[in-house]
């Protein structure tokens, strides 16, 4: 059927669809909350990268000959049995990822397609790719730069969502793609990943995907500046468009990274789990002290929530030590005083002296493994205090 024709149908049952795209032989229907992308089978008549002018395709074949792998160009037909022009069910059961037709030409007509390529090779991770495909992959790889940031964001968050996403990262290390992502001015190739183990990447998403919910961040803005290294920050920004409070968390990791000097893995090592614990929460406290050295309140009231420190830790300490803490469950203790009660007992103290109170007292608890109970700070503080009005 002619899109416009079925889009003049739809209308009538009053049901909201976009045209935006009907040139292309594509609409889209909104049902609910839910999007439907309804194209009728299409032929393209001449391509230049993205885009494309279209015509309508006299068969299904036709239609098939213009995706991008066989094992997206399967079809139902209205009584929901397969359709299967060019073998692409073979190739699922063999776990074997093929462009239809040749690589290059596919390639293109959608520099995009180099990405999706790693991103469904994760599911066909059985099969080598041949030294052939790989030649002409790295022929159109300059290419990557001139895709839009959207669209670069788009398929990178559907990568970091498959399952053996670190699989697709591997691929694009192999091939080299990962050198062509970030932009620069004098559009020069990337060093790439910085790494070539992504385990660390696998962990975050596996156990810390609550916190990075929590924070309302994203994989991307939590990723790949562990992907490129926190010196690549001002390019991973303008690439991948992050928003404010991404920029904000990304910097303030950054700038932790040079108290790091802080941790000392041989302490660490020589501890038992529970003091291991106590030590990486006293190595927080210390980073905190250093980078907010005129801190006036108690450090769970802090702007920066400790959900950012733990997550700035995978950019510091090693992943056995990470996980052997079990990082992601910590929580910052729970000091037994407040400010309300400092300001019962010294009620002639004004704000600003509270305020230094607080900051005593929370160094004491922390000092004191976090055992400190309320009586023990008060009656520290008040020692403190007669000491200093003697002299």
């Amino acid at each position: 059927m002619d899109i416009n024709l079925f889009a003049k149908k739809i209308l009538k049952k009053k049901i909201k669809i976009y045209q935006k795209n009907i040139q292309y032989k594509t609409i889209t229907i909104i049902l609910g909350n839910n999007e439907y992308q309804i194209t009728s089978f299409r032929k393209d008549l001449i391509t230049f990268g993205r885009q494309a002018y279209v015509s309508s395709a006299d068969s299904l074949h036709q239609d098939s000959l213009r995706r991008d792998f066989t094992v997206n160009a399967l079809y139902l037909n209205e009584k929901g049995n397969l359709m299967d022009p060019l073998g692409g069910l073979k190739d699922i059961k063999n776990k074997e990822l093929k462009f239809i037709g040749d690589p290059i030409k596919r390639i293109e007509e959608d520099y995009l397609r180099v990405l999706r390529f790693c991103r469904f090779f994760a599911a066909f991770p059985n099969k080598n790719i041949s030294y052939h495909l790989k030649n002409k992959i790295s022929s159109k790889l300059y290419n990557i730069s001139t895709l839009s940031n959207k669209r670069m964001k788009d398929e990178f968050t559907k990568i970091f969502m498959v399952e053996n996403f670190n699989i697709s990262l591997s691929v694009m290390s192999e091939l080299k793609i990962d050198r062509h992502i970030l932009l620069n001015k004098k559009s020069e190739i990337q060093e790439g990943f910085k790494t070539k183990n992504f385990s660390t990447i696998t962990y975050i998403k596996s156990f810390a995907m609550n916190i990075i919910n929590e924070e309302k961040l994203d994989l991307i803005s939590v990723f790949l500046p562990l992907l490129y290294g926190l010196d690549k920050l001002e390019s991973i920004i303008q690439r991948f468009e992050l928003n404010k409070k991404k920029v904000t968390f990304n910097k303030f990791v950054f700038s932790l990274l040079k108290f790091s000097k802080l941790y000392n893995q041989k302490i660490f090592e020589s501890k038992n789990v529970k003091d291991k614990k106590i030590y990486i929460l006293k190595f927080i406290w210390k980073m905190r002290c250093s980078i907010y050295p005129n801190n006036t309140t108690f450090f769970k009231n802090d702007k920066i929530p400790f959900n950012w420190y733990k997550l700035a830790l995978f950019h510091i300490i090693p992943l056995n030590q990470i996980d052997e803490i079990d990082l992601c469950k910590m929580n910052w203790p729970k000091i037994p005083i407040n400010r309300r009660k400092l300001e019962e007992i010294y009620t002639k103290y004004d704000y600003i002296k509270i305020n230094q109170l607080i900051k005593i007292a929370e160094q004491f608890w922390v000092n004191n493994d976090f055992e400190s109970s309320s009586n023990q700070i008060i009656i520290f503080l008040k020692t403190m205090q007669n000491g200093n009005d003697r002299t």
